[in-house]
């Protein structure tokens, strides 16, 4: 009996998985599923919902909890030159080597949270390729850090 009951847990959480990735273009299963899944069931328990799929039918029907639940996906760590070393190799050695035929770039700043990391290199490609035509597309899901992005402004 308990390895039944555990296996349909399971399958409730990864349905709920498909649900996620079918309505929002989220896929969780990318994410550790021990870390996602813990940090998902407390929420769901919080919310007094029994099953994942009870509680996503609560998502798609409740705007305040599907936010609390967005919220709740995103971690929203930024700071300038994060992990300097990978900033050196991408100014010593990627950059250059993209730039190289035509000077012309464009780049996709994912996840960028409060967007120091784009603003990181837009002011690293100023500084170091200013001949460069660079284009940067920053995106987040969490609406309210990108649009502390689009302010540019930081202490």
């Amino acid at each position: 009996m308990f390895g039944r009951g555990a296996e349909l847990m399971i399958d409730d959480y990864i349905e709920f998985t498909k649900k996620v990735k079918q309505k929002l273009g989220i896929d969780l299963q990318l994410y550790k599923e021990t870390q996602m899944k813990r940090r998902l069931t407390t929420l769901r328990n919080k919310r007094g919902f029994p099953s994942f799929i009870i509680y996503f039918d609560a998502l798609c029907n409740d705007e305040m909890l599907l936010k609390e639940f967005t919220d709740r996906l995103t971690i929203n760590v930024s700071e300038f030159y994060r992990n300097p070393r990978r900033w050196d190799v991408l100014k010593d050695r990627i950059l250059p080597m993209l730039l190289q035929n035509n000077g012309r770039l464009s780049i996709w700043s994912a996840a960028c949270s409060t967007g120091e990391e784009p603003y990181s290199l837009a002011l690293m490609i100023k500084e170091h390729f200013p001949a460069a035509a660079v284009q940067i597309l920053a995106t987040d899901i969490d609406e309210l850090v990108l649009s502390k992005a689009q302010q540019g402004v930081y202490t």
